[in-house]
């Protein structure tokens, strides 16, 4: 959840030959001032310098957020990404702004929207299935990356009319506020519709306060735990916990994860621990040491068998709620320090019934 492996340089190398002469081509063509196609091109004696759009396609987040900055200061006159929550104020407020308001939309509309228009997100990648299936598998996983709830898996073919279905590849950096890195590499995200469209839309994202997927390494991620209450009816609530980090806490509510992962306590957390009130200890220590022994199963077969998730941290995104159903066990007792609990043998559960797990919570 939240991290990723880099692209490979294999793949940063497809992109970039795919998708540098096409930007260049479109710059030089397009109805953008000489002045900014300077900027983003220029030229020395010999030749039209390509080194610019090539970082904004393939330099790593902090570096091509840097370069936006200053090319976005050269393009327009006391530009501040600060002012861009007031920009989208602005914007939506239409024929109602005042004066002020009205003179911060003319600011940046108008240059931001041709930036947008000839990068060309929409057709060079989100329309053309052929690049962006290609880009979707070679990321590699298989779950959204912001919120580990649904399968975002990417089923390819030999031609468009086989291509069904891929992740949503959210702009980290809003394309709308970032045009001139709505083609970068490291700035699409694979996620789920819910997460991009539905929850993240257009917020605005600063590398000092969210999480960066390709970038950030946290020393601790949030825990989920849940709360369990014993009423007429069971009732069961998932929580975070334990979460210190500023850029951990603004991205729990940048994608509302408390409230969407509290749906499933009645769903995923209700059915471990009616499983452990089913299951007695000695059924199931009979069933790992005796049955499942003897072909060879190891622990983190045996812990997806059990709970049809990942056991390993760095394997959240394979399956969903892999992080929600360890922090799970882990409350209960059943996983100690990312392994099975172990008694006598090395994959005997320490299981808890629901008597123990109502008293302690």
């Amino acid at each position: 959840m939240w991290k990723l492996k880099a692209p490979s340089s294999e793949l940063i190398t497809w992109y970039k030959d795919l998708m540098l002469e096409g930007l260049y081509g479109r710059i030089n063509g397009s109805s953008l001032e000489q002045r900014i196609k300077d900027i983003l091109i220029p030229t020395n004696e010999e030749s039209h310098d390509r080194a610019i759009l090539e970082k904004l396609l393939i330099g790593k987040p902090d570096e091509s957020h840097e370069l936006c900055n200053d090319l976005m200061g050269q393009i327009v006159l006391g530009y501040n990404e600060n002012e861009f929550e007031s920009y989208l104020e602005a914007k939506k407020k239409g024929d109602r702004r005042d004066e002020e308001q009205d003179a911060l939309y003319r600011k940046y509309s108008n240059v931001l929207k041709k930036l947008l228009d000839v990068f060309e997100y929409d057709g060079q990648l989100s329309r053309n299935k052929s690049r962006s299936y290609k880009l979707s598998i070679e990321q590699g996983h298989n779950t959204c990356t912001y919120c580990n709830r649904q399968y975002i898996i990417t089923i390819d073919g030999k031609n468009n009319s086989e291509r069904i279905a891929r992740p949503q590849l959210d702009h980290w950096f809003s394309k709308e506020l970032y045009p001139l890195l709505s083609l970068n590499i490291y700035n699409l995200i694979p996620c789920c519709s819910i997460c991009n469209s539905s929850i993240k839309g257009n917020a605005i994202f600063k590398l000092d306060t969210h999480i960066h997927p390709y970038l950030d390494s946290t020393p601790q991620e949030p825990i989920f735990k849940f709360k369990y209450k014993l009423e007429q009816d069971m009732t069961y609530s998932v929580i975070c916990e334990n979460v210190s980090d500023e850029k951990e806490k603004n991205m729990l509510k940048a994608f509302e994860i408390e409230k969407l992962y509290a749906y499933h306590g009645e769903l995923e957390v209700r059915d471990i621990l009616l499983f452990f009130e089913k299951n007695t200890s000695s059924y199931l220590s009979h069933l790992l040491n005796d049955t499942l022994k003897i072909y060879d199963y190891t622990e983190h077969s045996i812990y997806r068998m059990f709970f049809g998730t990942e056991l390993d941290p760095k394997e959240n995104l394979n399956r969903p709620f892999s992080k929600l159903k360890r922090d799970i066990l882990t409350q209960l007792g059943v996983l100690e320090n990312g392994h099975i609990k172990i008694r006598q043998h090395w994959c005997y559960i320490d299981f808890v019934d629901l008597a123990s797990i109502s008293e302690r919570i």
